[in-house]
């Protein structure tokens, strides 16, 4: 019976979560998004981290919407921790800093008593960026518990050092070549009625969707195949930072790799309009996620004076790093204007 009901319910099932799941407005995302990033020019402002740094010497891994569950059949994440682990060990021997962009953890499905023991091994690789203090963390929908810093000291204290600083917002500064550029991180549900705080999309989700999730022994995140800016959410971000200058907004959330805004994409597929590539501006970034069905992971890096967009996969007994796109930060700068 579970065989037949896995046939007949994964497309459509697949279908509603990447369709209506969220229901994001132009007014409330710019309004979300804009009052979180002003927030950052509040001396001490806790909902934003301001951090200063130097393109030649400083490395960043971004990835978000790993969904650390109880490893049962309902956790997505499951399939992509080898990948994920591989993954940040190499990027600590290789003195990165780290940013965890939301949804590290499933707490929708999940009470955190029973999700954070099971995941040992991954919080064990992110605490070493922690012990060289390159370690960030931003809080999304499905963690958003982590917005209580009464909630981290008790539940995490195990697993990191403390204070344990968990923002909503993270702006990198940097120069390339002789422009300021300013990049914004946030877990990208700011807007999104679905997912901003909503009490009614954590109850359905507990309740009815885990359960049969883990009945049907399924995972409705479709491979790493798909770099494209198609999702609505998606566009309501990149015309957001459309109006700000010399910044770029990386997010997570929608599960969807995007790179550039589409505009340096090979693949025709990555366009926001495929007549009007050429128009956009490349201001926008998604890290896509780490619970792809197939195992593999992607994320954004910041090295050497380049941005890319990179995907960790398994192939034979190793996990291998590969780079989808990539641009250097001084011609990034000189195409946003």
């Amino acid at each position: 019976m579970r065989k037949l009901l896995q046939f007949l319910l994964k497309r459509p099932l697949t279908w509603m979560a990447n369709n209506l799941s969220a229901s994001p407005e132009k007014e409330a995302v710019f309004n979300s998004l804009t009052k979180l990033f002003r927030s950052g020019e509040k001396r001490n402002s806790k909902r934003m981290i301001t951090h200063p740094f130097n393109t030649a010497n400083d490395h960043f891994i971004i990835f978000s919407d790993q969904h650390k569950g109880s490893r049962d059949h309902a956790d997505d994440f499951t399939a992509c921790e080898p990948n994920y682990i591989a993954a940040l060990q190499f990027y600590h021997a290789q003195c990165y800093h780290f940013i965890s962009l939301g949804d590290c953890e499933e707490l929708w499905k999940y009470r955190p008593e029973k999700a954070i023991p099971r995941n040992k091994a991954a919080f064990e690789a992110e605490s070493a960026f922690q012990n060289d203090k390159k370690y960030f963390r931003t809080f999304g929908n499905h963690d958003i518990i982590w917005k209580n810093k009464w909630d981290v000291h008790r539940l995490l204290k195990h697993d990191f050092s403390l204070p344990l600083p968990v923002p909503e917002g993270i702006l990198l500064q940097c120069e390339t070549g002789d422009r300021k550029l300013g990049i914004f991180l946030t877990h990208g549900h700011q807007g999104d009625k679905m997912s901003d705080n909503n009490g009614l999309s954590t109850w359905l989700v507990a309740h009815c969707w885990a359960p049969l999730q883990r009945y049907l022994q399924i995972n409705v995140n479709t491979p790493s195949k798909d770099d494209t800016l198609r999702n609505k959410h998606n566009k309501l971000m990149y015309e957001w930072s459309c109006t700000r200058k010399n910044l770029i907004l990386i997010t997570g959330h929608t599960h969807q790799p995007v790179f550039a805004s589409g505009k340096f994409s090979s693949h025709p597929s990555n366009h926001i309009e495929r007549d009007e590539h050429d128009k956009l501006r490349p201001s926008y970034f998604n890290t896509g996620c780490c619970c792809f069905s197939d195992g593999d992971i992607t994320g954004i890096e910041i090295a050497e004076g380049w941005i890319r967009l990179i995907k960790w996969q398994m192939e034979g007994s190793g996990s291998n790093r590969k780079v989808l796109e990539e641009i250097r930060l001084d011609q990034l700068v000189q195409d946003l204007d």
